[in-house]
């Protein structure tokens, strides 16, 4: 197993989307994650850019609407945008979609509230908002299945998202999705916060994995904080995985520099 580095898409140094895409071919990344440029209107933007520079998206993202809400119409906004994002990963060979399922009830500009209401003694807000993710993320995985591509589910820590937030809190949802194509990603920055032992808890989610993110232990380049990626890369290899892993974190400095000097890093680490 080689490592295979990967980016979020506004990381990437150029003005265009040809630039940026030769710029990371450079630097000795294979893949990018889409994020503005996830859009089946930008189809064919995104193939000559893949023919111009070798890069491969691995990830797409969904758009808008909110899984975990009340009303049925902001779901369903939700839901179409989830599998438009899948279409789009099938088209161009990604692994599949990424979304983080609880992250516009916590990341409200009003603040944190939940969008289900509390219908205890019959069921609490956070009990409903899991049977829901349960039962959209089902019907999202059914589509994805058909189309061979991954809906990956991110846990981000407690100050983003109410769940899931640890690597188990995503298996577990798996698990109530009950369907192979449903996955997890696993962020280092967010385990720092949550995962008290982040190689082991790599071990126990083992092939539900199928992206990570790399940012140390500040959210920056790695390399510059405490994060202990050798441990991290160990625990990946034990498990087989042999997916993308991509950077999401801030860039200090010149970015091609920055980033050259990471790749090395990374790729120093990934050996032991």
């Amino acid at each position: 197993m080689a490592l295979r580095l990967s980016i979020r898409e506004p990381m990437a140094p150029g003005a265009t989307l040809i630039e940026q895409w030769k710029n990371l071919r450079t630097l000795g990344f294979e893949g990018v994650e889409l994020t503005r440029s996830s859009n089946l209107s930008e189809l064919d933007n995104i193939k000559a850019a893949m023919r111009e520079s070798g890069i491969q998206p691995n990830i797409t993202s969904a758009g808008p609407g909110c899984l975990i809400d009340a009303r049925k119409e902001e779901r369903d906004i939700a839901v179409k945008s989830h599998k438009d994002a899948i279409d789009l990963a099938a088209e161009i060979g990604a692994v599949g979609v990424l979304t983080a399922p609880g992250i516009k009830v916590k990341m409200q500009i009003e603040g944190p509230r939940p969008r289900i209401p509390d219908l205890r003694p019959y069921k609490s807000s956070e009990e409903l908002e899991f049977l829901m993710m349960a039962e959209l993320f089902g019907d999202i995985s059914a589509h994805a299945q058909s189309r061979g591509v991954y809906v990956i589910l991110e846990p981000l820590n407690r100050y983003e998202q109410v769940f899931p937030k640890s690597l188990a809190d995503g298996v577990r949802l798996c698990e109530a999705v009950g369907n192979p194509h449903c996955k997890i990603m696993a962020d280092l920055f967010h385990m720092n916060i949550e995962d008290a032992d982040m190689p082991a808890s790599i071990r126990e989610a083992g092939d539900a994995i199928v992206n990570v993110h790399l940012a140390d232990s500040h959210r920056q380049t790695p390399g510059r904080g405490h994060t202990d990626f050798v441990a991290c890369f160990a625990a990946l290899k034990d498990i087989g995985y042999d997916y993308y892993c991509g950077l999401e974190c801030g860039v200090p400095g010149d970015a091609m520099e920055e980033l050259a000097r990471t790749a090395t890093f990374l790729r120093e680490a990934y050996e032991g």
